[in-house]
């Protein structure tokens, strides 16, 4: 096999693009498998960085094992109908998300959601964090952290109890900012309008009263907001313009309010501070739900809402949104955010607008930005902070670099023994607490050896089942170079996973690459029985109530071991190649034979129906007991099924025989020319008879009868 180097630029796409195997059919059954039913298969998350998919967009309906033993959480060994995601950290924390069948805004239909994050590879997973909704809560959320920004993640989600559904995931990766303080002088100060997250808010702080004076109290009704799990957010703007935020509960069931003020003082002092925003509408308890769910979930200002106050309740109009700020520069403002419901559970609090928040700048220089592995680069502290002191710079490479972490203003001489794309972040912490944080990307380029002993084997071939599914796989078996290694399958994206599941018949190039960018190849061809193939044979047309015959044709010959017609009615044999049948009308039949292997081979035929119904009713008939002609019937074709209802009437329009359900062409059931038990007299009567098919229909056929003796 041939060894040789190559470019760099599909290894990179190995951290934006995860191979997705496509799931065909599952051995027994022509139905197709959710895509992210295996980890090898994870949907790729591209920006975990504020990203929430939309209500019931992702489902573990039809799941199967994936083969990964369950994580510490799951219960009883639970791993039946789990689903796989996968993402590239973009920051230090992560909040995780997912809501099922919540009782107030539900993000779909699963209950007891549980969920796993894993580091490494799906041949090498490390557990990272665990949840699971033993509580019927019907959604999940966690924190964790610290993540190695730009390792790769894997993120599982499962239901106890075997419970499948739809759901909805949200994910934000955020550089963490300091605890929460319930105290408006003590407030976390923020430098930057970078989203964030807060996993809890317990308590009001030191002074419970903060609120008290809001114009959105109403103190009419006695509804004043209740500080009871608060935290405030403080900081100074930069430069002038409008500010939007959202801040949105981690408990879709939460009420969140808010506050929002000037502190004409300065940051550090919130003596005077002026309201300029006030949010308190919510839950009104003791009215029905649906008077305010308006009024739950997201809050915060926006650009589209003109009113500054909505009072606590739910009034007509209020929508949880009040009108954007325009700020102004060197003004100091401040939010207090508080949890009227109480539970504790926090929220994510993402900013917009055109203003900005006076902090410092965090930057850096990379030089060079391209560099060969196990090349030396110089990394160059930039950062400024005009109104303030920088306490300290913590930085962090890569996994793999030497050193991966360091500290302080440097510059920093760092080694990258890896290919690919590495992000290099900076966090700046200032005196006051304040957190800023930079990514920037360094493309580390192959430094593979000539004589590289990499190679690249094939492990475990296993040929499709059948000719039309794709459950073929195999392994591949990389040594030599410099381990880890990445696969790519038939010049796909390069991906850590080295088992290829789920695939069709035919001829896959291989490629392995190293940490180097060193590269061999292989080719591995899987081979299907040959196909499962069922002809019903031509279509066919037939009189209405008449019956025909198919003889279905199999080949490979004797394989079958199944046969199921459909529909199975008025069939001579359901389960036959070879059999008579009478179609109700035009009909259409489906054929499914299944060989010794379970693979499925389908067919149709058509039988045509002529709208044929022979129907003869006499119009006359002579009672007189000579055994001829003695009964008046109606006689018809196969196609007819009996008479619903015959009616007889004599020339004054009087009823003199009636009959319901009888057979067609069995002439004693007719009329036998009496009424009230007496010889009725000759003369014309009047006929009306509904006659029912075999289709379903019912046709009425009236007209004269003479009566003779």
């Amino acid at each position: 096999m041939l060894k040789r180097f190559i470019g760099i630029s599909r290894y990179m796409n190995h951290n934006r693009i995860f191979f997705i195997v496509i799931l065909a059919f599952c051995q027994n059954l022509m139905t197709a498998q959710i895509l992210n039913d295996f980890c090898e298969s994870a949907i790729i998350i591209s920006d975990p960085r504020d990203y929430c998919s939309e209500i019931g967009e992702f489902t573990n309906v039809g799941a199967t094992e994936s083969g990964i033993p369950s994580p510490m959480c799951f219960p009883n060994g639970e791993e039946d109908n789990d689903v796989w995601f996968t993402f590239v950290a973009q920051a230090t924390f992560l909040n995780i998300r997912v809501i099922g069948n919540t009782g107030l805004q539900p993000g779909g239909t699963l209950n007891n959601p549980e969920a796993a994050l894993y580091a490494g590879n799906c041949s090498n997973l490390n557990e990272v964090e665990c949840i699971s909704d033993a509580f019927d809560a019907n959604v999940v959320e966690s924190f964790t952290g610290p993540l190695a920004v730009g390792a790769r993640y894997y993120l599982r989600i499962n239901a106890r109890n075997g419970f499948m559904g739809t759901f909805q995931l949200c994910l934000i990766n955020f550089n963490q900012v300091p605890e929460p303080s319930g105290d408006c002088p003590t407030g976390v100060i923020l430098c930057d309008k970078n989203t964030f997250t807060v996993e809890k808010v317990l308590g009001e702080g030191n002074d419970a009263n903060e609120y008290i004076n809001s114009a959105c109290n109403n103190t009419t009704t006695a509804c004043i907001m209740d500080e009871r799990n608060s935290t405030w957010y403080k900081w100074t703007c930069l430069d002038p313009g409008s500010l939007t935020f959202d801040i949105t509960p981690l408990n879709p069931v939460d009420d969140i309010d808010f506050v929002f003020y000037e502190l004409p003082n300065g940051i550090d002092d919130c003596s005077e501070k002026i309201e300029l925003r006030c949010m308190l509408s919510g839950e009104n308890v003791g009215a029905p739900q649906s008077e305010w769910e308006p009024c739950t979930g997201p809050t915060g200002l926006s650009l589209s809402d003109s009113d500054t106050g909505e009072t606590c309740g739910c009034q007509p109009g209020d929508n949880n949104f009040v009108s954007a700020i325009e700020m102004e520069a060197g003004k100091v403002y401040a939010i207090g955010i508080n949890n009227f419901s109480g539970s504790g559970n926090g929220f994510s609090l993402s900013f917009g607008g055109t203003g900005t928040f006076a902090g410092p700048v965090a930057d850096f220089d990379i030089n060079p930005v391209e560099v060969q592995c196990d090349r030396e680069v110089t990394i160059t502290d930039l950062s400024t902070y005009v109104n303030g002191t920088i306490a300290s710079r913590t930085w962090f490479f890569a996994e793999d670099a030497i050193p991966p972490t360091a500290s302080g203003v440097g510059p920093h001489l760092v080694t990258f023994p890896s290919i690919g794309t590495k992000l290099v972040v900076l966090t700046l912490e200032t005196e006051e607490g304040c957190l800023v944080t930079e990514i920037l990307e360094l493309e580390v380029l192959e430094c593979c050896a000539i004589d590289s002993d990499i190679n690249l084997g094939i492990g475990n071939p296993l040929d499709p089942n059948c000719a039309n599914t794709a459950d073929g796989s195999f392994d591949a078996i990389a040594s030599g170079g410099d381990p880890a290694y990445s696969y790519s399958l038939n010049g796909g994206p390069f991906q850590p996973n080295a088992n290829f599941l789920n695939l069709q018949g035919g001829t896959y190039d291989v490629e392995v690459i190293d940490i180097k960018g060193c590269v061999d190849d292989a080719t591995v061809t899987l081979t299907p029985p040959p196909p499962l193939i069922v002809d019903a044979g031509p279509d066919q047309t037939v009189d209405l109530g008449f019956s025909t015959t198919i003889s279905a044709t199999v080949s490979p010959s004797g394989s079958v071991v199944t046969t199921q017609w459909i529909p199975d009615t008025l069939l001579s044999c359901s389960t036959c190649l070879n059999l008579s049948l009478t179609p109700p009308g035009q009909t259409t039949y489906t054929i499914e034979v299944v060989d010794e292997d379970g693979c499925i081979a389908t067919d149709e035929i058509t039988i045509f129906v002529r709208d044929n119904r022979p129907v003869y009713i006499p119009n006359a008939f002579t009672p007189n007991g000579d055994g001829i002609n003695d009964f008046f019937s109606v006689f018809a074709g196969p196609a007819s099924t009996q008479v619903n209802l015959m009616q007889i009437y004599d020339r004054w329009g009087e009823l003199v025989w009636e009959k319901e359900d009888f057979p067609i062409n069995a002439e004693i059931d007719g009329w036998d020319g009496k009424f009230r038990g007496q010889q009725s007299h000759e003369g014309v009567y009047v006929y009306y008879a509904l006659i029912g098919f075999i289709d379903g229909k019912e046709l009425l056929f009236e007209g004269d009868l003479t009566l003779l003796r």
